[in-house]
């Protein structure tokens, strides 16, 4: 099988010198110009890049509750929880957004978890939109729309303070299912796999390698969040290449995360997924001829494996595909890859400044 091989790719020898050039890629800005490596230097001792980084695990981990609001009988109808989004998740003026979603998630989660569900059913699906910034103290309110005996729907939504007040900057809603084992239909294997010809992480760059031409004094490229992971271009085109099209496959993981993926055991691995399933800019990037500013507004996630596994190193394959862009819109659509085979398919839109 397909996997299969992917596997036994990735157990082939990794050459540190290419291995140090991948992770290194993304944890210090690229190599510019003399004059731009200098705007570079300030603008990233600026907004954190690489200093102290928080990881997820850590920055979960300040997640707390501050009230919550009981029906008559002592479940929960909606929790407020607390927590400190550190400068190194910042993906110019706000955070990145796989984080936020992660946080609706997490918040979507705990909320569950009051009401009783401490073994909860699977993420089976997530909505995201992306309304405005948000960074540093933040709250997550979370509120149960229905608890069921298969399906539960929660929706979540970070708040942060702006200019004008307490203001909405992502709202999510997740639905958890148990699985239904009276279902006699099944088929797993109607989607196209990645090519067995891909190469292994070992003989891949970043995504971000290059050399990129910051497009303004206030945008740092690549964003300040990607410290935190690793992104190997594994087919495509690259970033900002003037490309016709748009359709990459991209090794991810998460830097310091053990051989499955994870990344510390308080965190789930959905929220941990979630997370790291938005770390790649949009496919339409290979299509820019030069480095411009983009931001999601919607983002819908289907978890297709309940119990999903990385390949070895903690490695996922994303593919991205770019549908249509135009007038400052583009939409695409994503698949991740496991060992298992595929584990989520989702679906994007974003806004593009190029």
């Amino acid at each position: 099988p397909l996997c299969a091989r992917l596997v036994c790719a990735l157990k082939q020898p990794r050459p540190a010198e290419k291995a140090d050039a991948a992770d290194d890629a993304t944890s210090q800005p690229l190599r510019l110009t003399t004059r731009a490596s200098r705007r570079m230097a300030t603008r990233a001792a600026a907004v954190g890049y690489c200093t102290s980084p928080t990881p997820l695990a850590k920055l979960l981990s300040s997640f707390a509750a501050r009230r919550k609001i009981w029906k008559g009988n002592g479940s929960p109808v909606r929790s407020t929880y607390k927590a400190l989004i550190t400068p190194d998740w910042m993906q110019g003026r706000t955070t990145y957004g796989g984080l936020s979603a992660a946080l609706c998630l997490e918040g979507a989660r705990r909320t569950l978890s009051d009401e009783g569900r401490l073994d909860l059913p699977p993420l089976r699906s997530a909505l995201l939109n992306f309304v405005d910034a948000a960074g540093g103290a933040v709250e997550i309110d979370a509120s149960i729309v229905r608890c069921g005996k298969a399906m539960s729907t929660v929706t979540s939504s970070v708040f942060s303070e702006g200019k004008e007040g307490r203001a909405c900057a992502t709202s999510g809603t997740f639905v958890f299912g148990a699985p239904r084992l009276q279902s006699k239909v099944e088929a797993t294997r109607l989607m196209t796999p990645p090519p067995a010809t891909l190469p292994p992480p070992a003989e891949c760059e970043s995504i971000f390698a290059g050399r990129f031409e910051p497009p303004g004094p206030t945008v740092l490229f690549p964003p300040t969040f990607t410290q935190h992971t690793t992104s190997l271009l594994a087919s495509g085109p690259g970033l900002a290449t003037a490309a016709s099209s748009g359709d990459l496959y991209v090794w991810v993981r998460w830097k310091g995360a053990d051989a499955g993926g994870g990344v510390g055991e308080d965190v789930s691995p959905d929220v941990s997924l979630l997370a790291l399933a938005d770390v790649i800019p949009p496919a339409s990037y290979a299509l820019f001829d030069s480095v411009a500013p983009v931001s999601s507004m919607t983002w819908q996630i289907n978890f297709l494996d309940p119990q999903p596994v990385s390949f070895e190193g903690g490695y996922w394959l994303i593919r991205t595909r770019a549908e249509h862009a135009r007038h400052g819109y583009s939409s695409q659509n994503m698949e991740l890859w496991g060992a298992g085979g595929i584990a989520a398919v989702s679906r994007q839109s974003v806004a593009i400044y190029a």
